[in-house]
């Protein structure tokens, strides 16, 4: 009877500290930031993923999203460095403070014209972003866009030389924006984007470079009633998480996690875009202005994007990856002009 007692005993202590096969690991935890508004349609994808992944991945991991950050995404990337979140949605601005070269996809202006040249580029130039990133110790779960920067105004503008007796917003962050946008003449405010609002409320701004569905779910149309039709730069981001973190899952697993994460980019693609669309037709309702952009004045505008390419290239996009969305951009038009994109 004692045998019997002890080896019972035996058995349960063995599963209770773990024994092969009996316990299961502690799951790989991904805190995920964001500064996407909760209720987009960017945000309802992601919880979609979270779904999916958990269906996938059962307690094995878990998938902790935070949407609405009000802190700047160089702030983000910082708590990820400091293990605060360990995984987060940024657009270039975020991810050029890990590394440079993702500036490329986004602070080109007018360098890209079209979706189809956007994703042709990202996709040409994916495997060395994606190794750079790696690199300073983040993996990349997917990529995906916001949505055109379309200039909204208090005042009405369409020509360059309009907007210079305005005071023009930027985002906290990236100072040698704010030294170019001087050099051309114009009135940088560098602000986080929570203080955008209460800004042009105040006046300390009149003008507010976002993409339309932006402006419409921060209703910053409110206040800046005017928009000037002309695609800017385009809002292009990933989802990264820290490489320490994404190696403790299985490798089988993050292969499903991944393709989970890729369709959830696709669809994130898809509808933000369209969102850009209805966004500009819902602020119609409420009394937006679209100014039209004439060929003269979209000429102008190409004038002075073409002044800040020299000084864009090296400081703020490295120059071997400016060079090569150059070449890539030209493999593109010359395709497409030939038929055979």
């Amino acid at each position: 009877m004692k045998s019997r007692f002890s080896t019972t005993l035996l058995w349960l202590t063995l599963a209770l500290v773990g024994a092969p096969g009996v316990m299961s690991a502690a799951p790989v935890e991904i805190k995920l930031a964001t500064i996407l508004p909760v209720g987009t349609s960017g945000h309802k994808s992601l919880m979609e993923m979270r779904a999916a992944w958990q269906k996938a991945a059962g307690p094995a991991v878990k998938l902790t999203i935070y949407a609405g950050m009000a802190d700047g995404e160089p702030l983000l990337v910082k708590k990820m460095r400091a293990r605060q979140i360990n995984a987060a949605v940024l657009t270039a601005v975020g991810l050029s403070e890990i590394d440079r070269s993702v500036s490329s996809l986004q602070m080109m202006p007018m360098m890209f014209h079209d979706w189809n040249e956007v994703d042709y580029v990202r996709e040409k130039i994916r495997p060395e972003l994606e190794s750079r990133l790696r690199a300073k110790g983040f993996e990349v779960l997917f990529w995906a866009d916001a949505g055109w920067v379309r200039y909204f105004s208090k005042e009405p503008g369409a020509h360059p030389d309009d907007y210079k007796k305005m005071k023009l917003f930027v985002l906290a962050g990236v100072p040698r924006q704010m030294e170019i946008m001087r050099d051309l003449g114009y009135q940088p405010v560098s602000l986080e984007t929570e203080q955008i609002l209460p800004s042009l409320t105040t006046g300390m701004i009149s003008v507010v470079p976002v993409p339309p569905f932006l402006a419409n779910a921060l209703q910053f149309n409110r206040q800046a009633k005017y928009m000037l039709d002309m695609n800017w730069v385009p809002i292009v981001g990933a989802a990264i998480v820290r490489s320490d973190v994404w190696a403790k899952i299985p490798p089988e697993l993050r292969a499903q996690l991944q393709e989970i994460a890729t369709v959830a980019a696709g669809k994130i693609r898809t509808q933000t875009r369209a969102e850009d669309d209805d966004a500009i037709v819902a602020m119609k309702k409420n009394g937006l202005v679209v100014q039209p952009c004439t060929p003269e004045v979209l000429a102008a505008w190409r004038a002075i994007a073409q002044r800040s390419y020299p000084m864009i290239r090296g400081p703020i996009v490295p120059a071997d990856i400016f060079d090569q969305v150059q070449t890539a951009l030209a493999e593109y038009r010359a395709a497409s002009a030939a038929g055979t994109p």
